[in-house]
């Protein structure tokens, strides 16, 4: 069993009909249409961004993602739409901003917000605030960089209680099928006279934080966001269905390979995850999955 190339970027799942339907039902929730300057946290190759900048048609728009790979598909993808798109070497630097329609990219962290006071009237991140650890210091610096009366938005599929018993049984086969699915292909590689696929423990950066931070429930993210001066317009859970292929796709991708499969080589992690999505739906006796996702929208106060 030859192991077979995959993508290990989130391209193939942001191109996946159910979570582009999932992140287009978001932004409809948002109250963007006048606004003029848009930050996106984590904004991974923009899929969101591009969403946005589809309802905001006077924003400018400014993306960071501390992924170098992640931003040069942004890149490419704004460019494909027709926007002018610069790099910004640090947030610090961003302001002035070019007058109309810009798309500027940063590669950088979601918690160093080094811009100016009150120069966005959005900011938003998608699936990716349960990675960070201090909400407090996150939500105060969104707090200090949005203008009066701006937005603040996210969604997570990541949160306490997002998924219903059977999702929880489909995602623990999937781990032991991706686990069997790598040991078969070692013992393989050792029958050609090849290195085994050894696992490292403690080698992976991502595991500890996807999985070390605890997830709020929607009350909490609602008197989180109050403790620190933004008001809740809309708290929704929006459930979204994964196929066979919307789990290939995701598992594909190298953040989730790596900290579901922590210590494997990532390729192969993503690989295995590939390859055994049917298999583990197919153990818990299903044909897909419901993964709830939350949705807020606020405004600072």
């Amino acid at each position: 069993m030859p192991v077979g190339a995959v993508d290990t970027t989130y391209s193939r799942f942001a191109a996946d009909q159910a979570y582009v339907q999932a992140n287009e039902a978001f932004v409809r929730r948002l109250p963007i249409e006048s606004c003029r300057r848009v930050l996106d946290l984590c904004c991974g190759t923009g899929a969101v961004g591009q969403i946005m900048m589809g309802r905001a048609h006077e924003a400018s728009y400014v993306g960071i993602d501390l992924d170098p790979v992640q931003v040069e598909l942004a890149e490419r993808n704004f460019a494909r739409l027709g926007f002018a798109v610069r790099r910004i070497l640090a947030p610090d630097v961003a302001a002035p901003f070019p007058p109309g329609r810009s798309v500027g990219l940063i590669v950088g962290s979601a918690t160093d917000l080094g811009f100016p006071d009150a120069c966005f009237d959005v900011v938003n991140i998608s699936n990716a605030i349960h990675l960070i650890a201090d909400k407090a210091g996150l939500l105060s610096a969104i707090q200090r960089v949005l203008s009066a009366g701006g937005i603040f938005s996210f969604s997570s599929g990541f949160y306490a209680g997002c998924w219903p018993p059977v999702t929880q049984r489909v995602y623990y086969e999937w781990l032991k099928e991706a686990t069997a699915w790598i040991a078969r292909e070692s013992a393989e590689r050792v029958a050609r006279g090849e290195p085994p696929i050894r696992r490292q423990r403690g080698r992976s950066q991502l595991s500890p934080v996807a999985y070390g931070n605890r997830w709020l429930d929607p009350a909490e993210w609602r008197t989180v966001l109050g403790e620190h001066g933004f008001e809740v317009r809309e708290l929704a859970e929006r459930p979204v269905v994964f196929d066979r292929e919307s789990l290939a796709k995701v598992g594909s991708y190298s953040g989730l390979a790596e900290a579901q499969l922590a210590g494997y080589p990532t390729e192969i992690a993503a690989q295995a995850l590939d390859a055994t999505a049917g298999l583990a739906l197919q153990s818990a006796g299903v044909e897909a999955v419901v993964h709830n996702w939350i949705e807020v929208v606020a405004v600072k106060r």
